[in-house]
């Protein structure tokens, strides 16, 4: 006799193997999410390093020497725009590091889809073990049965 719930065990199986997929998914994006910040902080820490030198050309390029109030506002906004830069690289570190939370809380939510699917599968593959042992007792018993009544007729012969 066939098992009446091995279609349920194969939808237990596909369900297991897409939870599955999905944590590796996650676990990869995690993972990229990671590299981009790690990026994202080597960017910032190679703009500190150099944001004074920087600011400091400009201001070299001026000092000491008779300019006028547009080249004063020109070197202003110069310093102005490598301020921002480093505002904008520290933002897309927060953001990368936001990017990663999300991505760490995808992975956590698939391992728990995952876990469940397993423990989904693992029921029924319990009952399959019950229910398989159960229907060997029954044909070893329809064995004992047919012997024990082909020795009994054999012995009225």
């Amino acid at each position: 006799m066939a098992y009446l719930l091995q279609p349920l065990l194969k939808i237990r199986l596909m369900r297991e193997d897409r939870a599955t997929g999905e944590l590796t998914a996650a676990r990869q994006a995690r993972e990229a999410s990671e590299a981009v910040l790690e990026e994202r902080k080597r960017e910032l820490a190679s703009y500190e390093e150099t944001r004074e030198e920087r600011r400091d050309r400009i201001y070299d390029a001026i000092m000491g020497r008779p300019v006028g109030k547009d080249k004063i506002d020109i070197a202003a906004e110069g310093v102005a725009r490598i301020d921002e830069e480093g505002v904008l690289k520290a933002d897309n570190v927060k953001r990368a590091e936001a990017d990663l939370r999300a991505r760490e809380e995808q992975e956590s939510a698939a391992r728990q889809k995952l876990n469940l699917a397993i423990k989904e599968r693992m029921k029924i593959d319990e009952h399959k073990a019950v229910w398989v042992a159960e229907e060997m007792r029954e044909e070893e018993m329809r064995s004992e049965g047919e012997l024990e009544d082909f020795i009994v007729r054999k012995q009225e012969i």
